[in-house]
């Protein structure tokens, strides 16, 4: 410290909030709302982290952004402003209306056998992504922890849409195959 210059010690409010935002906010934030300089803030990490306080100030900035359509966070948002499993879900519903157009159209047997048998069949699923243990992570690690999660379960969302909609467009075309005979 220099001669002459004024101490400005830490208050118990202070500490609190950057142990409650470290890793949660960027460091240029946290200095600013505190009104210090970063090197003071890095001391403090510094400080805490000797008395067994877990503080990190890496802050994981995250890739994903919301969907317009579903409001999920999604990393494969198109120039339609809309993700992958929201595309497929909205083409798969316009096959389904497809289908319900062509079903008047078969003969009244030809609608009996489709109801009994490929009406009820389903494609098979992949299982979603167990989610991540984050006990014991930074905040950084937790946050890019659970988004490589959340990125994971996304596509797998979208290949078990995506073979949805190629089973339903076969159905859709097997009635079309009728229809037209």
């Amino acid at each position: 410290m220099r001669k002459g210059s004024r101490r400005n010690d830490w208050t118990v409010a202070e500490e609190q909030f950057l142990i409650a935002n470290a890793g949660k906010m960027p460091k240029r934030d946290i200095c600013q709302m505190l009104k210090r300089s970063s090197a003071s803030v890095k001391m403090k990490a510094a400080a805490l982290r000797k008395k067994g306080v877990d503080v990190c100030l890496r802050h994981y900035r995250p890739t994903m952004e919301p969907c317009p359509s579903c409001g999920r966070p999604s990393a494969t948002i198109d120039r339609t402003g809309m993700c992958e499993p929201c595309r497929r879900r909205d083409q798969l519903a316009g096959i389904h209306a497809r289908i319900a157009d062509l079903m008047p159209l078969l003969p009244p047997e030809e609608r009996d056998l489709y109801e009994r048998t490929e009406a009820k069949t389903e494609s098979r699923a992949d299982p979603l992504p167990a989610p991540p243990d984050t006990s014991g992570m930074t905040a950084y690690r937790r946050a890019h922890a659970e988004e490589a999660w959340a990125i994971a379960v996304e596509a797998c969302v979208s290949g078990n849409l995506r073979r949805e909609v190629k089973a339903a467009q076969k159905r859709k075309e097997r009635i079309e195959k009728k229809t037209n005979q």
